[in-house]
């Protein structure tokens, strides 16, 4: 056997200690190479991000990974904004269709302002941290949002409820020769349903789908207001009252005939509101009416439409006996001749109403007639209606102000069943003052 001597042994623990430095010192260079290179592969793969959009990034589902700003603009009005604009929206009406081309919507795309957002998207942090978002890859969405001229589509709109909208017609009560009632059948109405259609025409405008799309119109059942059955409820007259106006000037007498026209054969509804002055219309030459005397102030003075007073005076008492009250009613500064004081009720075209609510259970039916010099106002119901009979009475309190008479008048509807008084209610205070 060969003996292994001390010094040989001693020779070899020394080339071990010097070969493990070797190691150590390799593998700390390899280690510090490897960091280096990780370093300077992290520095190259950001700074050549820095002026490029990062991977996994799309607008509208287009991939602009490593594109600059320019070129992912370029690309989205190229493979996105030219596309969209050959897209028609088909609107389906009916056996109808009518189209509208997007380039005649004026679109405008916010893509800009949207590559910019793309852009910024994952350069804020560390450059570890933007490291890792670019390795990753994770898909980002981004979406355009858009403007357009809505002109073309409301012209468009506008079509189609020409076409396809229909008024309902109202049933209709007259009165024929032999003073019996005539009622017509009402005609159910149509309407697109606009805010529908809107809704779904911006739906498709925002689509991301480049080809055609079909949007349909539904359409809503316009009912009328008035109904067949609900007028063959009137069948009986349920109050009226007449003034004279024989006295009158003739034109004057034309005035009251003109306004009185214009009130026969109106059927009001149950909550529905009667404007004098809207149904009336203006006074003017070109509508009949002729200069006549009128009360302005305190004053007697020439204009348009003297005389429609006495037919707004001689209705409001006929409605009252009806068992209804006035919602609008205003009284004349002086006394007026053909009903007494506080039963009258003013009326001046864009200032002064006449208006009342139709607080019964039925519709009414207002006649109006002219005869011999006396304006009568007939009101129709229900005959159930004539359980209660009603009318218009006054107080009146002589008083002295400034040296001028003022007559103060309160009125009241009184309410009689089987022929006794059962209520009696103010329904309104007027104050005349009368001139010296």
């Amino acid at each position: 056997m060969v003996k292994i001597t001390e010094k040989e042994n001693e020779k070899k623990t020394i080339k071990f200690k010097i070969n493990k430095k070797k190691m150590i010192r390799s593998l700390c260079i390899l280690i510090l190479s490897i960091y280096v290179l990780h370093v300077f592969l992290v520095h190259f793969v950001v700074n050549r991000y820095n002026e490029r959009i990062y991977p996994g990034v799309k607008v509208e589902g287009i991939n602009l990974s490593g594109k600059t700003e320019k070129e992912a603009v370029d690309t989205l009005k190229h493979k996105y904004v030219n596309e969209a604009l050959k897209k028609n929206i088909l609107i389906k009406a009916g056996n109808k269709v009518y189209k509208i081309n997007y380039s005649k919507l004026n679109m405008n795309y916010n893509i800009e302002d949207t590559v910019k957002d793309a852009f910024k998207y994952g350069k804020k942090g560390s450059i570890y941290d933007k490291y890792k978002i670019i390795r990753s890859a994770k898909e980002k969405q981004f979406s355009l949002k858009y403007s357009y001229n809505k002109s073309e589509a409301e012209e468009i709109i506008s079509k189609i409820e020409n076409d396809f909208d229909k008024k309902p017609i109202d049933a209709k009560i007259t009165r024929d020769k032999n003073d019996k009632f005539q009622v017509t059948s009402e005609k159910q109405g149509q309407e697109i349903d606009k805010d529908k259609l809107i809704e779904d025409m911006e739906a498709e405008i925002n689509s991301k789908d480049t080809k055609d799309v079909m949007v349909n119109v539904k359409m809503k059942e316009i009912q009328p207001v008035m109904k067949k059955s609900d007028l063959k409820k009137i069948d009986t007259k349920i109050s009226s009252f007449t003034t004279d106006f024989s006295s009158s000037t003739d034109s004057r007498a034309n005035n009251i005939n003109v306004a009185a026209k214009s009130l026969d054969g109106i059927t009001i509804m149950p909550n529905q509101i009667f404007s004098f002055n809207n149904i009336v219309g203006e006074r003017t030459e070109k509508r009949g009416y002729q200069a006549a005397g009128v009360i302005v102030g305190d004053k007697l003075e020439s204009g348009f439409g003297g005389g429609v007073c006495q037919v707004s005076s001689t209705l409001h008492n006929a409605v009252v006996r009806a068992g209804i009250v006035p919602i609008e009613r205003d009284h004349h500064n002086l006394p007026v001749s053909y009903v007494e004081l506080g039963m009258d009720a003013t009326v001046d075209y864009g200032n002064i109403d006449y208006k009342f609510k139709n607080t019964l259970n039925y519709p009414i039916y207002i006649e109006c007639l002219v005869e011999d010099g006396n304006l009568t106002f007939n009101i129709y119901s229900n005959s159930k209606l004539t359980e209660k009979t009603y009318n218009l009475v006054n107080s009146v309190k002589t008083t002295k102000e400034d040296n001028k008479t003022v007559l103060t008048v309160k009125a009241y509807k009184v309410t009689y069943k089987d022929g006794k008084q059962i209520s009696k209610q103010e329904i309104n205070t007027d104050k005349y003052r009368l001139p010296n």
